[in-house]
């Protein structure tokens, strides 16, 4: 029974300190690994934060033109001066009907071949909603939506033509006053939608004439929607001259 005990007590004294330096060299000990391990850990997540700030730089950004859900692309700026043109709008226009019409025959240069009706291939693919039809003979039609720019220049020459028939003295039927009220508020939300922010001052020309506008380039605009038009509405008469 002795030597049980006595073996036990030698392998009591093997494992444990024999005096207070040993104590303390084993704490010394101890603190170096757990020291280590956090110079470890925290090597570990510098790195890992550098890799995500090289992979954050080195990804570009989605700017808003490459996240924006549309297939129309984004054109080029031009400087216009607005000046008063006698060829899209006078006085005179309003003395009578052929007056108007003939005057408003001009505006059809302004306007898309299409009279901005475009077909957009994959249109699935972008938040467009559903597409108007444009029937190309008996058995066939194509998908196309408006762009919005020629669905105002139609609304506002309809509504210069409107005006012409009030200098007449007529009474507008309900689907001239109709469609009248409808270009009036179409015109409305537009103007509020574009906020042109350009400033104007006092020119020469008169009140609204003779400042600059940035603006897109409206040639670029029309060659883009003439290249996906489907029927094409050019050569009308004069007496068929709203857009």
């Amino acid at each position: 029974m002795d030597r049980v005990n006595r073996e036990q007590d030698e392998d009591q004294q093997a494992v444990l300190p024999k005096s207070r330096q040993d104590i303390s060299s084993l704490e010394n000990g101890s603190q170096k690994v757990t020291s280590a391990s956090k110079s470890y850990l925290r090597l570990g997540l510098e790195i890992v934060m550098a890799a995500i700030i090289g992979v954050l730089l080195i990804r570009p950004f989605p700017d808003r033109a490459t996240t924006k859900s549309s297939p129309v692309p984004r054109f080029p700026r031009k400087s216009y001066t607005f000046l008063e043109n006698p060829r899209y709008l006078n006085e005179g226009m309003f003395d009578s009907r052929e007056k108007t019409l003939h005057t408003l025959h001009n505006w059809i240069e302004l306007s898309a071949d299409g009279r901005g009706y475009v077909k957009i291939e994959d249109s699935d693919s972008f938040d467009l909603g559903d597409p108007y039809s444009i029937q190309m003979n008996i058995t066939h039609s194509e998908p196309v939506y408006m762009m919005s720019v020629f669905h105002q220049l139609h609304c506002l020459s309809y509504l210069v033509q409107t005006l012409q028939t009030a200098f007449d003295k007529k009474e507008l039927i309900q689907e001239v006053a109709h469609h009248s009220a409808h270009c009036f508020d179409y015109l409305r939300q537009s103007i509020l939608c574009a906020a042109d922010t350009s400033l104007e001052g006092k020119t020469e020309a008169g009140p609204g004439w003779g400042s600059k506008h940035d603006c897109p380039d409206y040639d670029a605009v029309l060659a883009w929607a003439n290249e996906r038009t489907v029927v094409r509405f050019r050569g009308n008469m004069p007496d068929e001259a709203v857009l």
